[in-house]
């Protein structure tokens, strides 16, 4: 199936076949989420179009009227021979206040972990047993894209966001769906720093594959393990950034006043 029979056939949640027009205004939502909530910031520059197409499961034309979009709304700013970036904060405050308020610290991160442990085992289970066809191929479509962003911590953040809310959708709990995104919203700010270090990204990518295998399968058991070990993998990575940024602002100041 090429490229284009895909994002025809691409369903929200198996409601028919979308239009390429609403193809379209997914992407540019999508990209105006990841900006609103700190996913992708001002200065960071998109993936490239061939990664896109395979992130988004797009097709060329679509996506590229879709970063018109974007270009025209001053979200976005494409530099000749220099890929496409999003502006600078100005752009940012075009866009809905955040609907979360809560920043990760130390002090929370134990129960942020466990209330996404809750959830998430939760929506994996419920995916499993619910998952139906065209859910199975959008997440192989999924897997099959991670190889095209071992290296690129940004395209990682947008492929990673898209397959977590994926498996919410899956799941058909509107509630849970929710508290899962704000959950996921929570410790933005760190994962920014903790998807480039090195081997995290292949990690996460063999996370992702085994929980789409298990739900391919329509395993609950095995779907629920292989999220409790990819949670395991994420809280361990965010504790190694939070200890990085003591560590940084401790060795700035000793720096400081050595001065």
């Amino acid at each position: 199936m090429g490229k284009r029979a895909k994002a025809r056939s691409l369903t929200a949640a198996n409601a028919g076949p979308i239009e390429p027009q609403e193809l379209r205004q997914r992407v540019v939502g999508r990209i105006v989420e990841l900006i609103r909530t700190g996913n992708l910031r001002p200065g960071d520059r998109l993936p490239p179009e061939r990664e896109l197409v395979e992130i988004f499961s797009i097709s060329r034309p679509s996506l590229r009227e879709a970063m018109r979009a974007l270009s025209t709304l001053g979200i976005v700013e494409p530099r000749h021979g220099g890929g496409t970036f999003v502006t600078d904060l100005d752009a940012r405050t075009l866009l809905a206040p955040l609907d979360f308020f809560l920043q990760l610290s130390q002090v929370n991160l134990d129960d942020t972990f466990e209330s996404r442990r809750i959830v998430e085992i939760e929506i994996v289970r419920k995916a499993a047993s619910l998952a139906k066809r065209g859910d199975i191929a959008d997440l192989a479509d999924m897997i099959a894209a991670h190889a095209k962003i071992q290296k690129d911590p940004v395209g990682f953040r947008i492929l990673d966001s898209r397959f977590h809310e994926k498996l919410s959708a899956i799941a058909g709990n509107a509630v849970l769906q929710r508290v899962a995104y704000g959950l996921y919203n929570m410790d933005l700010h760190i994962r920014r720093r903790a998807t480039a270090e090195p081997g995290l990204i292949a990690e996460s990518t063999e996370d992702h594959t085994e929980i789409a295998a298990a739900i391919a399968a329509h395993d609950p058991d095995r779907a629920a393990a292989a999220m409790a070990h990819h949670l395991a993998h994420i809280k361990e990575s965010t504790m190694r950034t939070l200890a990085g940024q003591r560590f940084d602002v401790v060795e700035s100041g000793l720096k400081s006043r050595g001065r």
